[in-house]
């Protein structure tokens, strides 16, 4: 799992690629209502509703709500719960099922405590919730269609990276829903997508500012085939300390923000997530540039723009270095990648941390042979020719162009570069001095001798390189 930043340790989940999802039409659809019941204007609890049908007696395995659930009733059916986490239900006549459960009641949730990212707040004013939080998933492939629809006061406000309509599960097992009787929203747009930003009790939130950024890093960073929906939704919570916790996916994710939680951080983090491209139509055989060389751009962006500081950028560059370095499948070729990248959740992830530290290579490469006249990014500028590139299913090998536009701005031949850690995958490690004068890396092997990279900051350096 990539993408993850907790500040004094306190919390944070969150995922830079989803694996693909091909829509399971041989496994019977499932329908979620959720429904808001009301004393007075106050939320008294929601109550939600799982309904498919089945072929013959065959049992639907759901996943346990991972909020506190009540009153849980099968209203056609029957319900089987020895199993902890699950509950297991066999059809009644028909071939049909239907289950009902209830939230828990409101409470104050105004303290960063270390589940909350995982859980669901319910307030008489308010519910937050991840969709694993609040709905109770099938134990089975995220391609099961699943259509969701709610009710709620016509005054209240609905944030969510769900559908209200039909999806698969897998959008809804990285989800985020809000709803609330008052909350500030704005929204950008990047091409086709729509970017929301929604805060709940917004006393230090500018989320017109956050709604602008990340569509502007969208812009500069991702190729308008490949830009999608994001939702992101902030809690404002009462606290001390500059702890706080994201649980974010590529179309959407949730920040919990204290007191002193401090924005500039998880303001990146949530333009990183929102940035990195996860589209099924993207070719495994280049999903090394398509996300390697998208998140190099956003790490461009960031850094030359002065979005975030030296210390948050070594996050996210030692983010990928522990992530390549930890991979079981760090050295394996990329037709390996692209032969089990829809079937195992480590080799879908690999290309992506691969591709982004050899384009830092790259980088290195270019500006130590020019005297740091020019850069990757001034390689890519000519690479795209004014667009982004995206490397989706049906283009062209992006290898070839990146080669010649590399040389063209006076980095020299990388073909054995390219052949040797994208094509054969061998273990690809980044000089000490990649990163430029901000940064070091250091390189820790354990017993066994398996080596991997950190990434590190400088205290004393405040530029941008």
């Amino acid at each position: 799992m990539r993408g993850m930043h907790t500040k004094k340790a306190l919390l944070a989940t969150g995922m830079l690629t989803i694996a693909p999802t091909a829509i399971a039409t041989d496994v019977p659809a499932i329908r979620y209502d959720i429904t808001l019941h009301m004393n007075g204007e106050g939320l008294d609890a929601a109550e939600l509703r799982a309904t498919t049908r089945t072929r013959g007696q065959e049992m639907v395995d759901l996943l346990i709500p991972r909020g506190p659930v009540t009153d849980v009733e099968v209203q056609n059916g029957s319900l089987d719960t020895s199993e902890p986490g699950h509950w297991k239900l066999r059809p009644g006549p028909g071939g049909e099922i239907a289950l009902t459960w209830r939230s828990a009641r409101p409470a104050a949730w105004r303290t960063l405590e270390p589940t909350l990212a995982q859980s669901a707040i319910i307030r008489t004013d308010a519910l937050v919730a991840p969709g694993p939080a609040l709905l109770a998933l099938p134990d089975g492939p995220d391609g099961q269609l699943a259509e969701v629809r709610w009710t709620v006061p016509g005054n209240w406000v609905v944030s969510t990276s769900i559908k209200e309509g039909t999806q698969n599960v897998g959008r809804l097992k990285n989800s985020t829903f809000l709803t609330a009787r008052r909350a500030v929203s704005a929204t950008q747009r990047s091409g086709d997508a729509t970017i929301r930003v929604t805060a709940l009790d917004p006393r230090r939130v500018d989320v017109a500012k956050v709604a602008e950024d990340i569509a502007a890093m969208m812009t500069k960073s991702v190729a308008p085939a490949l830009r999608q929906d994001f939702t992101l939704n902030i809690v404002d919570l009462d606290g001390t300390g500059d702890g706080f916790a994201l649980a974010m996916t590529p179309t959407g994710g949730t920040a919990y923000l204290p007191a002193a939680a401090p924005e500039e951080a998880w303001a990146t983090f949530a333009m990183w997530t929102a940035t990195i491209p996860d589209d099924t139509r993207i070719d495994p055989a280049f999903a090394w540039y398509t996300q390697g060389f998208t998140a190099f751009r956003v790490l461009h962006a960031l850094r030359s723009g002065g979005h975030a500081s030296p210390a948050t950028l070594a996050y996210l560059l030692n983010d990928a270095t522990t992530f390549y370095g930890n991979s079981p499948f760090r050295r394996v070729p990329n037709r390996r990648v692209v032969e089990d990248f829809a079937g195992i959740r480590e080799m879908h992830d690999l290309p992506a941390a691969r591709g982004e530290l050899f384009a830092l290579l790259l980088d290195a490469r270019i500006r130590s042979a020019t005297g740091g006249a020019r850069s990757l990014a001034d390689a890519l500028d000519r690479l795209d020719g004014g667009t982004l590139s995206t490397g989706a299913a049906g283009e062209q090998d992006p290898a070839p162009a990146l080669i010649e536009a590399v040389a063209a701005v006076g980095g020299g031949d990388i073909a054995p570069l390219y052949h040797r850690y994208i094509v054969d995958g061998q273990l690809l490690q980044l000089p000490p001095d990649a990163l430029g004068l901000c940064y070091t890396i250091g390189t820790v092997a354990d017993w066994a001798g398996w080596e991997v990279q950190h990434v590190f900051a400088k205290a004393s350096c405040s530029g941008k390189r």
